[in-house]
């Protein structure tokens, strides 16, 4: 009896997906869930991206809802499903660039109860897609120790001639907080500060400049010790050297850095 339900289901499932509208916007947040969730990792979603396999998780009710939202020749499905605190969040940021970039994040909560959470989305199948895990504070391997991770924030500003303001001045900028951060970028702040957790992170602004072709390439590198730890921006010449200076190249980057972590630049292409 089973199995005559799961076939019927997928024929039913693929004819409406099939006439389902023209999915147009990057994601979209579906209110349905599993039939058996599989509880695990956060950062560790399901992906959906056929009819058929849809029909493996979700039940007939279900089916017929994200039949009027999905259409799988365009979007495929992203299935969240973990056990935390109550006050666990799940968030995701849009960098308005082409095609766009979503980036998800995760904020631990601190209530002492465990919950399941669920979250479902319909992305459009051109988009660029990553899971962010914002920094829960320190892990130290020794007494006083801090962590040196570091990683790359997604930003598209409204206004793209904006970058000419802000990049190519050989210097680092550490963001404590969002009003920091607001009063660097203005409106689109928001896109950074969605993606950290100031508690335990700072947003590290990156403003340099190489010549080319070829260009050079922005790096880091962390020195010092496990305890005091040492971020250093520099600016990495092409390999072989040749003919540059035909043209000016003008970077504004941003970066998530632990909070109370030393950040410096090195002017010096090296």
């Amino acid at each position: 009896m089973r199995r005559t339900f799961f076939v019927s289901a997928t024929v039913f499932l693929t004819l409406a997906f099939v006439s389902s509208i023209g999915a147009q916007e990057p994601i979209v947040r579906l209110d349905v869930k599993p039939a058996k969730p599989a509880f695990g990792q956060w950062d560790k979603p399901l992906v959906i991206r056929t009819a058929e396999d849809a029909g493996k998780h979700f039940d007939k009710d279900a089916l017929e809802a994200m039949a009027k939202k999905v259409d799988f020749k365009k979007q495929f499905v992203v299935v969240f499903a973990w056990r935390g605190s109550g006050g666990d969040k799940l968030d995701y940021t849009v960098a308005e660039s082409f095609p766009e970039q979503i980036g998800f994040s995760h904020k631990a909560g601190f209530t002492d109860d465990l919950r399941s959470h669920i979250h479902v989305f319909a992305l459009r199948n051109n988009v660029k897609w990553s899971i962010r895990s914002p920094a829960k504070g320190p892990k130290p391997e020794g007494e006083g120790a801090k962590p040196a991770n570091i990683r790359e924030l997604l930003f598209k500003p409204a206004d793209p001639t904006a970058i000419f303001t802000l990049g190519g001045k050989a210097n680092v900028t550490v963001l404590k907080d969002a009003a920091a951060v607001e009063k660097l970028v203005g409106k689109a702040a928001k896109q950074l500060v969605d993606q950290v957790n100031f508690e335990f992170e700072s947003i590290a602004f990156v403003s340099w400049n190489t010549s080319g072709p070829p260009d050079g390439k922005l790096m880091y590198e962390t020195t010092g010790t496990p305890k005091n730890p040492k971020h250093t921006f520099y600016v990495k010449g092409p390999p072989g050297g040749g003919a540059r200076g035909q043209r000016l190249r003008i970077g504004a980057d941003f970066y998530a850095v632990p909070r109370d972590v030393a950040v410096t630049f090195d002017p010096k292409e090296r």
